[in-house]
């Protein structure tokens, strides 16, 4: 099988877009990693073992539209899989292998395994997290796409930018509402350094310099109660 991890990037530091990439190359299966510029590249990303696309300018909508187009031309190159990897983020080892032998021991269309919440300092804040998992909800992260459900890729390219703040919401009720067939490994293999102080908070610690508020995500659901129902049920069940 050939599978494929998806890196939208935009601004990040090289050292920190490394451990994304490192992870990625140190998976015990093997996996390309796609890495997507949205609108600045780094120099140095061209120089990995990766494929580096350069869209010409950014786009506002945390990284969705490059997440899109990296996922569409994974499968148009012929991956038969297609994993997410924030730039800030980054895999265990065995992070490819376990979604790939849980969607293919089901013949599910989607995979998903659980996340581990770091610091911003990368230490461990919850090693198991229980927001998402995989049925309530499940971070862009922490899935894998099967061909089946390509049309997933296309939506992540087709999110409008006001809904930014809750694009893993919006795809992921996409996902459940389409029927398509889940697979979960239950396994926390992918590393999520969490900016979100309500994380902090409600593990009783409080949220170091540099954390944020919700109010990003407020915005895209103040933005989604104003969409007309014709252009919700256009993004969730893929028809008007």
């Amino acid at each position: 099988m050939k599978i494929a991890v998806v890196t939208p990037y935009y601004k990040e530091h090289p050292d920190e877009l490394s451990v994304a990439h490192q992870s990625v190359l140190q998976q015990d299966g093997q996996a390309t990693h796609i890495m997507v510029a949205d609108g600045h590249p780094n120099p140095v990303v061209s120089t990995w073992d990766c494929q580096h696309i350069v869209l010409p300018s950014a786009h506002g909508d945390a990284g969705n539209f490059a997440r899109g187009v990296g996922a569409l031309h994974a499968f148009q190159s012929g991956a038969e899989y297609v994993c997410f990897l924030d730039a800030d983020n980054w895999l265990e080892t065995n992070h490819v292998s376990s979604l790939y032998q849980a969607v293919s021991k089901s013949s599910a269309d989607i995979g998903v395994s659980r996340r581990m919440l770091r610091r911003l300092d990368r230490s461990v804040l919850d090693p198991f997290d229980w927001e998402s998992d995989g049925v309530r909800f499940a971070d862009t992260g922490t899935v894998m796409l099967s061909r089946s459900a390509i049309e997933i890729a296309a939506l992540w390219a087709t999110i409008p930018v006001g809904l930014s703040g809750a694009g893993d919401q919006v795809v992921w009720s996409a996902i459940k509402q389409r029927g398509f067939k889940i697979a979960l490994t239950e396994l926390a293999t992918m590393n999520y350094k969490t900016k979100w102080a309500v994380h902090y908070t409600g593990r009783h610690e409080s949220p170091p310099e540099g954390t944020v508020d919700l109010s990003y995500v407020r915005a895209a659901d103040e933005y989604w109660r104003r969409l007309p129902e014709r252009d919700q049920r256009r993004l969730i069940m893929g028809r008007a």
